[in-house]
Formats: structure tokens, C-alpha cells, sequence
């Protein structure tokens, strides 16, 4: 026994198909694919290739994009970045430094000079941001004095220069 046929007279990009049959032969693709493509809604796409969900518009700081990619690209991050930022809700973050936790710095001194934190004594000396902090806390004696001679170096450009 024979079904009928629910589908007819169906719209894709602006030829009208008589069944499903005739615009899967017409498309290249299966029946199941344009079956498909009528049940979501995405007939524009049926025989594009274009298999996945439409692409979400994305808004970041009032600026609309076209999709994640798209804002991606414009604020020089990976599309992953964007999609999880806006998962957690601060897409408002996307493409800025992050923040930088004062409360939880602690002064150092190193040399007879005092810098604000770890990692700030490290970048004024033109170190890895974790040197300072590795140094003090894993280095040995002459890891630590080739630290301290760094920061008296630095003292006295600063101070002579």
C-alpha cells in the first residue's frame, strides 16, 4: 500500500518542485534531505552542501555580526572564544586584556627596589611574567642572585639613566 503524499509543490530558491522525489533528482541529494530540510525550516539550503544549523547572529558591545566567525575574526580571537563567552554570559569581554586582580597582589622587594607585585617586578625587568614568582619560590642560590643582581641592574639604569 502506497502512502500519500503529504509534501507538494515545494519551494527551493525559487523553482517549485512538484514532490519530494523530483526536487532530491533535481538537487542531487536524497529524499531524506529534503525531507529533512522541510521539517527545519532550511529549504533555501537543501543542495548547497550547507548541512549544519543556521549560523546565529552574534552581538558584541552593541556591534551585530553575521556569525561567531565573523566577530572572531574582528576581534582577533577563535570562534571557540566567542562561543563560550557567550555560553558564560560576558561576551561584553570578548577581545579585551583581561582584568587584572590588584586585590590579590602582594609587593616585592628585590635588590632595595619594591614593584607592586611578582609579575610586575618580572615585566620590569623584561622577564616571563612567572619568573619573578618561580625564581623566589623554586630557584636556587644562584637563580636568586642572578634575580636580585637583575633588579639592582634595572635600579640603577632607572636611578643613573
Amino acid at each position: 500500500m502506497m502512502g500519500r503524499r503529504v509534501h507538494r509543490d515545494i519551494p527551493i530558491r525559487g523553482v517549485v518542485y512538484p514532490t519530494v522525489q523530483a526536487a532530491a533528482a533535481a538537487l542531487g541529494v536524497s529524499e531524506r534531505a529534503v525531507l529533512w530540510a522541510i521539517r527545519n525550516g532550511t529549504l533555501h539550503r537543501c543542495g548547497t552542501g550547507a548541512s549544519h544549523p543556521e549560523p546565529m547572529p552574534v552581538r558584541i558591545r552593541g556591534e551585530v555580526f553575521e556569525n561567531a566567525h565573523a566577530a572572531a575574526a574582528r576581534f582577533g580571537v577563535a570562534p571557540h572564544t566567542v562561543w563560550r563567552a557567550i555560553q558564560d554570559g560576558r561576551e561584553d569581554r570578548i577581545g579585551l586584556q583581561q582584568a587584572y586582580n590588584n586585590a590579590k597582589s602582594q609587593p616585592v622587594t628585590l635588590g632595595g627596589q619594591t614593584f607592586p607585585s611578582k609579575s610586575a617586578a618580572s615585566r620590569a625587568m623584561g622577564r616571563a611574567p612567572g619568573y619573578v614568582a618561580h625564581v623566589l619560590k623554586r630557584g636556587g642560590p644562584r637563580a636568586r642572585e642572578a634575580l636580585i643582581g637583575a633588579a639592582m641592574a634595572l635600579a640603577a639604569r632607572e636611578g643613573g639613566g
